[in-house]
């Protein structure tokens, strides 16, 4: 046999493809690794997602704090609905007052609008910076308590993710809004809305407990 001859046969077994078993095998490996590797790409994405609605919460309740510290300060509104025990709308989007709760003034606290956009400008939010100049489904409301601290923050970032600030205890939890059971209710009363609320009924019970709330917001082991 001619050494050309030898040399074209080494190079078709060179060329030569994959076996269907070997196709296979390489199948079944790539099949194993996904099943490894995509419930934990899942799961560090969900992570990722809860901590960035978690920085995103503190940051809201923040500035509806700074807002809320110059209204409880300097206006003498938020003193005299506090006396009589009634809710005050103190911001809105809308730049009207909420008639939610037995709410029928704002007092003389000036725009409410204006309130409202000074928190989002302050929180750097972007779902909600962006919700003041065009339609999206981010949203938040924030209540208030007697001494002027926020008692409840929750914010529904638009893309399937609710932080939820709560005052008694500093701490704020992330959920799939999906978790969040009873979250649309809330929504229509109180979207865009920053209130106050005496945290007491007239038995002097707090209604504003996280166990309370949160199962009024329909969620499950907070």
């Amino acid at each position: 046999m001619h050494r050309k001859d030898v040399d074209s046969m080494e190079k078709k077994k060179s060329k030569r493809g994959f076996t269907l078993v070997e196709l296979i095998v390489v199948l079944v490996i790539l099949a194993i690794l996904a099943a490894l590797l995509i419930p934990a790409l899942t799961g560090y994405i969900d992570k990722a997602r809860k901590s960035q609605v978690v920085a995103e919460t503190r940051a809201l309740t923040q500035a509806v704090q700074t807002e809320m510290s110059t209204i409880y300060g300097l206006n003498n509104s938020f003193q005299r609905q506090k006396s009589i025990g009634k809710p005050l709308t103190i911001a809105s989007k809308t730049g009207k007052y909420s008639d939610n709760g037995g709410n029928t003034s704002t007092g003389d606290l000036g725009d409410l609008k204006e309130h409202y956009e000074e928190i989002i400008h302050l929180s750097e939010v972007p779902a909600l910076e962006k919700g003041l100049t065009a339609l999206n489904d981010a949203y938040f409301y924030s209540f208030i308590d007697e001494n002027g601290a926020v008692m409840w923050t929750v914010y529904d970032n638009g893309n399937g993710y609710t932080g939820i600030y709560c005052g008694d205890d500093g701490k704020i939890d992330s959920f799939k809004s999906s978790e969040v059971k009873y979250a649309e209710g809330y929504k229509n009363n109180y979207a865009g809305y920053v209130i106050y609320y005496n945290k007491r009924d007239a038995g002097g019970i707090d209604v504003f407990t996280k166990d309370v709330f949160y199962a009024t917001l329909g969620i499950e082991n907070p």
